[in-house]
């Protein structure tokens, strides 16, 4: 109960959430995020790879190069933020993710950013014209990447300075 200017005033039910369930309610959205994320980085990476062998951009100078790294990265980052890393223990798997999610959200924003220099101006020599369905997919899914990873390394990163040990790693202390 809370007091305003001599008055008690009850906080509705539904404000009133135990701090367990509220952790256990952000640990569930930081995995529905990482695993969101993961999906979208890693479709990042097949458009990627469907334009450097189908729509050939291979033959473009540094441009296919950066389409081949953008799609082997993705396709790291992807693996790690789906892989078990959490067996290695909280704070080696946390470490792991968060770097992964790091990765993937730069591998994300340099690839909408370089998308949208090279429609307006040409970049390494290459100029993209048009919203064609590689395109709006690229732009949307380095959105939700971004989106979804940040909530995800926010939360993490929350979590890690809120409980800086968990009650194990204090017994051993």
């Amino acid at each position: 109960m809370a007091s305003v200017h001599g008055q008690t005033v009850r906080r509705p039910a539904a404000m009133r959430v135990l701090p367990a369930r509220a952790g256990r309610r952000s640990n569930v959205v930081a995995e529905v995020a990482r695993y969101l994320g993961a999906v979208s980085i890693l479709i990042v990476g097949v458009v990627h790879a469907q334009q450097y062998y189908d729509a050939y951009f291979s033959v473009v100078p540094t441009i296919g190069t950066l389409f081949l790294l953008s799609f082997i990265g993705s396709g790291v980052v992807g693996a790690a933020l789906l892989a078990p890393v959490r067996i290695l223990g909280r704070n080696v798997g946390d470490v792991i993710l968060a770097l992964a999610s790091l990765g993937a959200i730069g591998v994300a924003l340099g690839s909408l950013v370089s998308l949208l220099i090279s429609e307006y101006m040409p970049l390494f020599g290459f100029m993209e014209s048009g919203y064609r369905l590689a395109i709006v997919l690229t732009l949307v899914f380095d959105a939700l990447t971004t989106v979804f990873l940040g909530v995800f390394v926010l939360i993490l990163a929350h979590n890690h300075i809120a409980h800086p040990a968990t009650t194990k790693e204090r017994k051993l202390r």
